[in-house]
């Protein structure tokens, strides 16, 4: 284990950052039901990382940190540094990949709290399965590890003003989402979109798959 952001931090397979080695699971490399089945599902997952990669390299830090500083500041988010000043509360928080120019937009509910929720992403391992589903879109933040988290801010509920319902908190994270350009956000999910940025945003995520994916995706 490791100290990341204040908490201790577990090593999964292969390192504490992304790699193209460790973006899939051993275990699922040599577990598949057959050696074509592995061969055809790797070769599918591997393009589109090393697409995605690749896109990651071609932006711009200067123009990723101007959209970031705005939008921190338009949403009165702030930077932490340690995860524990964060114990036991709730509210949004903004996951920073500087080596990658994008971000991930989450929300931690009352149950979670934001020290408990970010170390949930770092932990996660994503089967080959589920890798393999993925058609179009950027990578998902929990293929990610815990290293390349290299800033957090938060928005956090002092006042006790965070909703009850969680659905009305994803609602809430949606419009957040919205406000972020979608070359520099790691959020895919369409479904907590607001109905009035929904259409703008599907017309973003098409724009650019087809700058990561090209014309035959």
């Amino acid at each position: 284990m490791i100290p990341h952001f204040g908490v201790k931090v577990h090593n999964k397979d292969g390192g504490y950052k992304l790699t193209a080695d460790n973006y899939v699971k051993t275990s699922d490399k040599d577990n598949a039901t057959s050696f074509e089945e592995s061969k055809l599902k790797l070769e599918k997952v591997m393009t589109r990382f090393d697409l995605n990669m690749k896109y990651f390299k071609s932006l711009s830090r200067e123009k990723f940190n101007e959209e970031l500083h705005k939008f921190v500041a338009s949403n009165k988010f702030y930077e932490i540094k340690d995860l524990n000043s964060v114990a036991g509360i709730y509210g949004h928080y903004v996951m920073v990949l500087d080596e990658y120019c994008q971000v991930y937009i989450g929300t931690a509910s009352r149950n979670d709290g934001i020290k408990e929720r970010i170390p949930q992403h770092w932990r996660e391992k994503i089967s080959l399965a589920r890798l393999d589903k993925g058609e179009c879109g950027s990578l998902h933040i929990d293929s990610f590890r815990a290293k390349d988290t290299t800033r957090i801010f938060v928005w956090r509920d002092d006042e006790c003003t965070f909703f009850e319902d969680y659905t009305v908190n994803e609602l809430w994270e949606g419009r957040l989402v919205a406000q972020f350009p979608i070359d520099y956000c790691l959020n895919s999910v369409m479904i907590n979109i607001p109905k009035e940025f929904f259409h703008q945003r599907m017309r973003d995520r098409d724009l650019r798959d087809l700058k990561v994916y090209g014309k035959s995706h």
